[in-house]
Protein backbone atom coordinates (compact mmCIF):
# COMPACT_ATOMS: atom_id res chain seq x y z
CA UNK A 1 0.00 0.00 0.00
CA UNK A 2 1.06 3.53 -0.68
CA UNK A 3 -0.22 6.94 0.36
CA UNK A 4 -1.30 9.13 -2.56
CA UNK A 5 -2.59 12.70 -2.79
CA UNK A 6 -5.29 13.53 -5.35
CA UNK A 7 -4.67 17.29 -5.46
CA UNK A 8 -2.77 19.94 -3.52
CA UNK A 9 -4.00 20.62 0.00
CA UNK A 10 -6.09 17.45 0.29
CA UNK A 11 -5.57 14.47 2.59
CA UNK A 12 -3.47 11.47 1.69
CA UNK A 13 -5.40 8.38 0.61
CA UNK A 14 -4.34 4.75 0.69
CA UNK A 15 -4.04 2.94 -2.65
CA UNK A 16 -2.83 -0.47 -3.75
CA UNK A 17 0.51 -0.68 -5.57
CA UNK A 18 1.21 -3.03 -8.51
CA UNK A 19 0.89 -6.66 -7.47
CA UNK A 20 -1.47 -5.87 -4.56
CA UNK A 21 -5.24 -5.94 -4.33
CA UNK A 22 -8.16 -6.71 -2.06
CA UNK A 23 -8.27 -10.29 -3.41
CA UNK A 24 -6.73 -12.38 -6.19
CA UNK A 25 -9.32 -11.22 -8.73
CA UNK A 26 -8.48 -7.53 -8.21
CA UNK A 27 -4.67 -7.35 -8.52
CA UNK A 28 -3.30 -3.98 -9.72
CA UNK A 29 -1.33 -4.19 -12.97
CA UNK A 30 2.27 -3.07 -13.31
CA UNK A 31 2.63 0.70 -13.79
CA UNK A 32 -0.71 1.57 -12.17
CA UNK A 33 -2.17 2.40 -8.76
CA UNK A 34 -5.66 1.55 -7.58
CA UNK A 35 -8.35 4.07 -6.77
CA UNK A 36 -8.39 5.23 -3.11
CA UNK A 37 -9.67 2.58 -0.70
CA UNK A 38 -12.33 4.94 0.67
CA UNK A 39 -13.96 5.36 -2.76
CA UNK A 40 -13.92 9.18 -2.74
CA UNK A 41 -15.68 10.88 -5.64
CA UNK A 42 -12.82 13.39 -6.10
CA UNK A 43 -10.61 10.77 -7.75
CA UNK A 44 -10.44 11.42 -11.51
CA UNK A 45 -7.97 8.68 -12.46
CA UNK A 46 -4.64 10.18 -11.43
CA UNK A 47 -2.75 11.30 -8.36
CA UNK A 48 -0.70 14.43 -7.73
CA UNK A 49 1.97 12.55 -5.77
CA UNK A 50 2.68 9.35 -3.88
CA UNK A 51 4.61 8.85 -0.65
CA UNK A 52 5.43 5.90 1.59
CA UNK A 53 4.78 7.66 4.92
CA UNK A 54 1.65 9.32 6.23
CA UNK A 55 2.31 12.96 7.05
CA UNK A 56 -0.26 13.23 9.82
CA UNK A 57 -3.29 13.98 7.66
CA UNK A 58 -4.18 10.62 6.12
CA UNK A 59 -7.80 9.85 5.22
CA UNK A 60 -9.56 8.21 8.17
CA UNK A 61 -11.95 6.23 5.92
CA UNK A 62 -9.04 4.71 3.95
CA UNK A 63 -7.38 3.68 7.21
CA UNK A 64 -10.61 2.10 8.46
CA UNK A 65 -11.07 0.10 5.23
CA UNK A 66 -7.45 -1.09 5.35
CA UNK A 67 -7.85 -2.22 8.99
CA UNK A 68 -11.10 -4.02 8.13
CA UNK A 69 -9.34 -5.88 5.29
CA UNK A 70 -6.54 -6.89 7.67
CA UNK A 71 -3.74 -4.79 6.18
CA UNK A 72 -2.84 -2.98 9.43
Amino acid sequence: MIYAQISAGLKLHLAYQPGEGKDDAHIVRSGYLSAPLCGTDRFAGSYRMTINLPLGNACKRCSAVARARGHF
